[in-house]
């Protein structure tokens, strides 16, 4: 049975997007070069994995010569919060809300980081309350 295509980034991707993100863009042997110390992927991998990541939407690709060169069709922000999104369906049943209560059950956070959160919830309120 063929393992289901993720709609979010894989690690394996997320460590090509980060090349890409910080360069703006590059060609397959630039990102197997950037990668090579970090996680030693053969070039035919990380092309492989950069053209999955082309049909997914995150990237876009240019002939230049006989390269290709990859450009992020996406943001980290962007990235980001469908990567939430996703974590949010699979583990708290769509709630924003208990993502932050588990969060808060778990992690030692700083008063400074309590504050701010609070800070941040007060003016989510607020701005709800205006529409």
């Amino acid at each position: 049975m063929a393992r289901k295509t993720s709609r979010t980034l894989t690690d394996g991707e997320h460590r090509i997007m980060e090349v890409l993100w910080r360069l703006g863009s590059a060609t397959v042997a630039e990102v197997a070069e950037e990668l090579e110390g970090k996680d030693g992927s053969a070039y035919t991998t990380v092309l492989t994995m950069m053209r999955i990541m082309r049909d997914k939407g995150y990237l876009t690709c240019r002939k230049d010569g006989r390269a290709h060169v990859y450009t992020p069709k996406v943001n980290r922000d962007t990235a980001a919060k469908k990567a939430v999104r996703q974590l949010l369906t699979k583990f708290f049943a769509g709630s924003p809300g208990e993502l932050v209560l588990s969060f808060l059950r778990d992690e030692e956070l700083s008063p400074e980081e309590l504050d701010q959160l609070k800070r941040q919830i007060k003016q989510s309120a607020g701005e709800e309350s205006q529409k």
